[in-house]
């Protein structure tokens, strides 16, 4: 397949506000690590991909949606052939409306968006006939930060690499389901995925472009949150030199063919809670008075219900439907496939949706826009952060029990049968 490539600076100067966390200090004092936008395009016969990926927070929903028409319109690419996705980073700028977590610069969006049309250009220029390689490593560091009875891990380190003709490599993707929120100050950073990536890209020959991806990590956590820079840089070359080793020797093994890859997507309507007002005052009487459980929120909690509690009331008097729209791509290669979702999926849909995959299947969050958390079924009854709270923070309405799973079902469809035959994605 033909391959191309670009990278571009996307740090923000100190001063401007961070996403991820409601309980910090605000604005960001100094930048700790560059943050970029990585992108990769991919070329095989008439099948065309390209793929943004922004060491952020999540893209909001309608940019995201604008700014895929728009690269469509521009290059000749289906809009379903445009992915745009965040490392979900939360020492990143503000880039969606999270109560309470940092306000959004418009200078920065206008700045950050030259720079993916810029990366998205550039990676389109120039492309080299390479081949894929794959290798599948496994890191105990992620835990299940909910610790109920349902706590799910996915200690999979899935890696694809692309290899130039003189042995060299030019792209590298790596998935792993760790939330990136190892530090909680002031810096600016990418986090362990931004370690991880530059890991990669010194390790392997060729400097490659590489992306990495936080998985699907709703419920899942680094061992520790809020640890040092020297931490959180170590949890990042744990992850990279999980698999680093394998990928080096896949490089070394005679290759079948260039590689293949086929995109499927899927557009599917998620059921939200359909609450009355009089449901929605309840709940939100309920949460503001439940105080012993949300103390770390600090003052940012009150006004986030209030601000939940507007906004669903406006969401019932417009008469909006009892649904969200859920965004998946498939993107199937010979040895493994990528799925990836507009939200914050526990990560139990990984293994949900590769249930009848001849091949893995690793899910990402973040992906062409956000639509929230998206709980495993099991924690609707558990409880916690995830389930009662974040919904409050998105000002979105919650998903309904059973939602990850009727999503998950629907992403089967889209990677069974991928195979290693060419065609038969």
């Amino acid at each position: 397949m033909n391959v191309g490539v670009a990278q571009l600076d996307i740090t923000p100067q100190p001063g401007i506000d961070l996403a991820g966390f409601a309980n910090r200090p605000q604005p960001s004092s100094a930048i700790l690590d560059a943050l970029w936008v990585r992108a990769l395009y991919l070329e095989d016969g008439p099948e065309r991909f390209l793929w943004l990926h922004a060491d952020l927070l999540a893209f909001d929903q309608s940019l995201a949606d604008r700014l895929r028409r728009s690269l469509s319109a521009e290059f000749a690419l289906p809009v379903s052939h445009v992915l745009l996705s965040a490392t979900h980073t939360h020492s990143g700028p503000a880039t969606i409306q999270l109560t309470g977590c940092g306000q959004v610069s418009p200078g920065y969006l206008q700045s950050m968006e030259r720079q993916l049309r810029a990366a998205a250009a550039l990676a389109l220029r120039e492309t080299e006939t390479c081949r894929l390689v794959a290798a599948e490593g496994a890191c105990s560091l992620a835990i299940d930060r909910r610790r109920f009875a349902s706590a799910h891990t996915d200690p999979r380190v899935g890696a694809l690499a692309w290899q130039r003709r003189d042995g060299t490599f030019k792209a590298a993707l790596l998935v792993y389901a760790m939330h990136p929120v190892c530090l909680r100050g002031g810096l600016i950073s990418a986090d362990w995925p931004g370690e991880a990536a530059g890991m990669l890209s010194e390790s392997l020959p060729g400097r490659p472009v590489s992306l990495v991806s936080s998985g699907a990590c709703g419920n899942i956590n680094p061992p520790a949150v809020g640890v040092t820079p020297e931490e959180m840089r170590q949890f990042g070359r744990s992850v990279a030199g999980s698999v680093l080793p394998l990928l080096l020797q896949a490089g070394k093994e005679p290759a079948l063919d260039d590689g293949w890859f086929h995109l499927r997507a899927d557009t599917v309507d998620l059921p939200v809670e359909a609450w009355s007002l009089s449901e929605i005052n309840r709940y939100a009487e309920s949460c503001l008075a439940d105080g012993s459980r949300h103390h770390h929120f600090g003052d940012k909690f009150a006004p986030a219900v209030e601000t939940w509690r507007a906004r669903m009331a406006e969401r019932l008097q417009r008469g909006e439907p009892p649904h969200t729209r859920a965004e998946l791509t498939a993107v199937m290669f010979g040895p493994a496939s990528v799925l990836a979702v507009n939200a914050e999926a526990f990560s139990r849909f990984a293994a949900l949706a590769g249930t009848d995959a001849s091949n893995p299947v690793y899910a990402m969050n973040c992906a062409n826009g956000m639509l929230g958390y998206l709980p495993a079924a099991e924690a609707y009854a558990e409880g916690g952060y995830e389930v009662c709270w974040s919904m409050l923070f998105y000002n979105l309405p919650r998903p309904r029990q059973g939602a990850l799973e009727l999503l998950a079902q629907r992403a089967r469809r889209l990677t069974a049968g991928a195979d290693s035959r060419r065609g038969h994605g």
